[in-house]
Order: C-alpha cells, then structure tokens, then sequence
C-alpha cells in the first residue's frame, strides 16, 4: 500500500511537475547568464500569449455555463474565508500592522496563469480532459487577476495610496484576457447563429486560427520561462518577515479550507479536482507587482513568491494525487 502510494507520487512528480520546475528553471538560468528585459517578457506574456491561451481554450472547449457560476463562486468564497484565516493569524502571531497588508496579499492571491494553467494541462493530459481543465481553470485565473487589480491595489495602496488606487482601476479596463473573454463568446454566439453553416467559415479563417494555434502552442514556454526569470530577479533583504507563516498558509493551509469548501458545496467531477488543485500553487508575482508600485514591503512580498514557488512542487504533487485518487 505503501509503496503503491510512493509510485504514484513519484509519478505525478515526474511527468506533471518535473515539466514545469525544468521550464521555470530554465528561464531561471537565462535570466541570470543574459539579464533579460523583463518588461519587455512580461509585457509578451501578459498582452499576447495568455490572451491568446484563453481564447482558444474558452472557443475550443465545452465548459457549461454552470461550471463557470461555480467556478467564480468558489474562487471568492475561497478568498473571503483566507482573509479571514490570515488576518486571524497574524493576529496570533503578532505580525506588525503595516505588514499585515501585505501578508494578506501573499495569500489570497496565487498564481493561477503562468502555473496553474500549464499545471492543468499537465496534469489531465494523460486523460485526455487537459482542455477542459484549461478552460475552468481560466476563470479561476480570471477571477484571480480581476481581484488583485481591484483589492490588490486597495491593500497594496493602504492609506498612502490617498485616491491613487482610483486612477489606477481604469487599468482593468486595459487588462487583455478580458477582451479575450469577450471575443471568444462573441465567436460562440456567431458559430451558434450560423449553425451548419459555421463549418464553412471556420475553413475561409483557417489562417487565423492558425495563428492562435501558434500562440497557444507557446503558452506553456513563454509563461513559465517568465516566471523564472522573475524568480531570478529576487533578492534577499536584512529585515525579517514572517515569511515561513505566510508560505505555510498558502502552500498547506490554503488547500485545506479549499477541500473544506469544495464539500461544503457539493462540487464534484473535474471541477471539484481542478478547483481544488489550483488552491495548491504558489504566491501570484502580480501581489509583487503591486508592492513594488506602492512601496508597501516588496521584500516580503518578493521572498514569499520565490518560496512559494520553490516548494509548491511538493504540496502540488499531493494534492494532485489526492485529486485523481477520489478525495473531491
């Protein structure tokens, strides 16, 4: 029994998560030897290979109407009952104010593209439900990026922030795999609109899927390459934080109140296994974006993602496993 249980760990470790360490590790290594412009790579990423991955996975992929509601309910049940738990916390534990904010963040906020996505790919590939599991996981992303571009900025802000993080909503509106969303249900209505006849005019646009095929296909390089770049850029400060608390919360204690909600609402099937697999990854690089912009503990923040991320892969080969073993 024992042993059986190591096999299938080993194997989880070895065909889904092993791919990603390699890729993040890779742009790790480049970033370090080449100093690559990290605007420029982040700005490839956020602006053309996630918009792009969304709108083939939501065109290409049958999620129901339903799954979504769920999804997005999930997704901000979850962040309402970790606010809670951290704040408890780090009241228990005595974390000073000022850092609580940013605590918080680190938290609640996960990295639900350039990991999670790649990560369900991996992970239901041998099953054949990869685009499926993609096309939940979007929304999962979607719900995370809509929130740390709203709450984000109200907690990275804080008081200091004195209106700024008013201006700064109006770049929501210039967030792009909204406007991916949006294209992908307007080509859905069409294709639905033009019934038998879509067939016809899928073949004269060949081309252009064609094209997001090409995008799509670099997705998984390009966004955990990134990643590790940006991992290589943190560095270790003087001041201490209780980053070990923090990265316990969201590697350990994050999965577990998500278990607990995924039974308290009754999901099952795929959707109960994606949701709770994407409550493993680590800490979203966008909390550091956020940081960094308001000055509110980017050190804290920094060294919370690069942990996270480190050790992410044992937590998620677990909870992988307790996924396809049944336990949602």
């Amino acid at each position: 029994m024992l042993w059986d249980l190591l096999v299938q760990l080993g194997v989880i470790a070895y065909t889904v998560v092993l791919p990603l360490l390699l890729m993040i590790g890779i742009g790790y290594v480049v970033q370090r030897a080449l100093g690559l412009e990290m605007a420029t790579l982040t700005r490839l990423n956020f602006y053309l290979v996630v918009p792009g991955m969304v709108y083939f996975v939501l065109v290409d992929s049958d999620v129901a109407w339903g799954d979504i509601g769920t999804v997005v309910g999930f997704s901000l049940l979850a962040m309402i009952v970790w606010t809670g738990m951290t704040l408890l916390v780090a009241r228990l534990r005595g974390v000073e104010r000022d850092q609580r904010r940013a605590m918080l963040m680190s938290v609640i906020f996960y990295n639900a593209g350039n990991y999670g996505l790649p990560l369900q790919e991996l992970a239901f590939r041998p099953v054949g439900r990869s685009e499926l599991a993609m096309g939940l996981q979007v929304f999962v992303m979607l719900v995370q990026n809509l929130t740390s571009f709203t709450i984000g900025i109200l907690l990275a802000a804080g008081r200091s922030g004195d209106g700024m993080w008013k201006r700064n909503l109006v770049q929501i509106l210039k967030f792009p795999p909204i406007y991916a969303v949006a294209a992908a249900g307007l080509t859905i209505a069409v294709r639905h609109l033009l019934g038998d006849r879509s067939d016809d005019v899928a073949n004269a646009l060949e081309p252009f899927w064609d094209t997001v095929l090409y995008v799509k296909d670099g997705f998984v390089v390009i966004a955990l390459a990134t990643l590790g770049a940006q991992l290589a850029n943190v560095t270790r400060g003087q001041v201490y934080y209780p980053v070990t608390t923090t990265v316990v919360l969201r590697l350990l204690a994050a999965p577990l109140v998500g278990f607990v909600l995924i039974w308290l609402m009754g999901i099952e099937g795929l959707t109960a296994q994606v949701l709770l697999i994407s409550t493993a990854t680590p800490t979203s690089v966008n909390c550091l974006l956020l940081c960094l912009q308001f000055k509110n503990h980017p050190d804290y923040v920094a060294r919370s993602v690069f942990y996270s991320t480190v050790l992410s892969p044992v937590t998620v080969t677990l909870v992988i496993l307790l996924a396809r073993g049944g336990v949602v």
